[in-house]
């Protein structure tokens, strides 16, 4: 297995701690994310229940560092490390905006590294719906052909084997 290192960037025309608050308050994450626990100071518990249809199972995560409203990283059990960093960008409708990178280092399979991205993208225009106010119909959503946890031979369901 090798490691992915995967980077995203979004401009958001909202100010950092609007968009931080994003990140860790439950309610909110839950608008884009999953449901969440979350214990927002350094090594505290970020835990979350992913609520697509044919979600993995829950993720376990600690917070390693937190800098309200610069950045935020946690260290999960299954999805590598999150590192979320906010930047200001002058200008815009009120003011100041955001610039929210997000990189993504996890060991997976590089057959798998095009779907992740594709969810991490997913999730980063959820989040964009969210801070304009339209948060996730999670019980609306559709199925998906998300990638699943390994059947009993190791191999992942819908994948070639």
């Amino acid at each position: 297995m090798s490691a992915a290192d995967l980077l995203f960037e979004r401009q958001l025309d909202l100010p950092r701690v609007i968009v931080f608050d994003a990140l860790i308050d439950p309610d909110l994450v839950a608008g884009w994310l999953a449901r969440a626990s979350i214990e927002p100071v350094s090594g505290g518990r970020y835990d979350i229940e992913w609520l697509e249809p044919d979600a993995p199972p829950a993720t376990s995560g600690i917070v390693v560092e937190v800098n309200p409203p610069a950045s935020l990283s946690i260290q999960t059990d299954d999805h590598g490390l999150i590192d979320f960093a906010l930047g200001v960008l002058e200008g815009g409708s009120r003011g100041s905006g955001t610039r929210l990178t997000l990189r993504v280092r996890l060991a997976m399979e590089p057959v798998f590294s095009g779907r992740v991205r594709e969810d991490w993208e997913t999730r980063l225009d959820r989040l964009e719906e969210l801070l304009r106010g339209h948060p996730v119909d999670w019980a609306r959503l559709p199925r998906t052909d998300a990638v699943q946890p390994p059947e009993a031979d190791g191999r992942f369901r819908g994948t070639p084997g």
